[in-house]
C-alpha cells in the first residue's frame, strides 16, 4: 500500500505531538527530580568564609549567600579578579557553589564546586575558558 504525501504529513504531525507532550511534561518536572534547587538556609551558611586552593594560594571569599541563592563573593590570584556571577544551589543532592570570572586573563572562566561537610572542603572543577581546559580543584576553609 502506497501512502500519499498528505497522509504521510498527517501521520508525521501526529507523531510529533505524541513525542512533544511527554518531553514537555518531563521538562516541567525535571527540577524536582534532579535539577538544581536552592539549598536549605543552614547549608547556605556553610559556604560563607575564606577558601584557599592549596595548589596555588588562590582564594575565594564568600561574604554572603542570599535567600535566592545568589552569592556575594570575591576571588583573588593574588590580586582580586572580577566575579561576574556567583550562586549556590543543590544539584542531585549535592550543595554546589558556582562562580564565573570576568577579567583580564579570565574571560568566562568558571568554578563549579561542591561542599563536602565531612571534611569542610569545596571540591570540583575549574574551567579555564581562555584555553578551553578543565581541572579538578580543591579549596580548604581558611581558619
Amino acid at each position: 500500500m502506497k501512502l500519499e504525501l498528505p497522509l504521510l504529513l498527517l501521520v508525521y504531525e501526529s507523531m510529533k505531538f505524541l513525542i512533544a507532550v511527554p518531553i514537555f511534561f518531563f521538562l516541567l518536572i525535571s527540577p524536582a527530580i534532579g535539577g538544581e534547587t536552592l539549598p536549605d538556609p543552614a547549608i547556605q551558611e556553610k559556604f560563607i568564609g575564606r577558601w584557599v586552593r592549596p595548589d596555588g594560594g588562590y582564594v575565594i571569599h564568600v561574604r554572603e549567600v542570599k535567600p535566592d541563592g545568589s552569592v556575594d563573593a570575591n576571588y583573588f590570584n593574588p590580586n582580586e579578579i572580577h566575579v561576574s556571577e556567583a550562586n549556590v544551589s543543590v544539584r542531585k543532592g549535592f550543595d554546589k557553589l558556582f562562580i564565573k570570572l570576568d577579567d583580564k586573563g579570565y574571560p568566562g572562566s568558571t568554578y563549579t564546586l561542591y561542599y563536602y561537610a565531612e571534611k569542610d572542603q569545596l571540591a570540583g572543577f575549574y574551567h579555564q575558558a581562555a584555553v578551553n581546559e578543565t581541572f579538578e580543584v580543591l579549596f580548604i576553609r581558611k581558619k
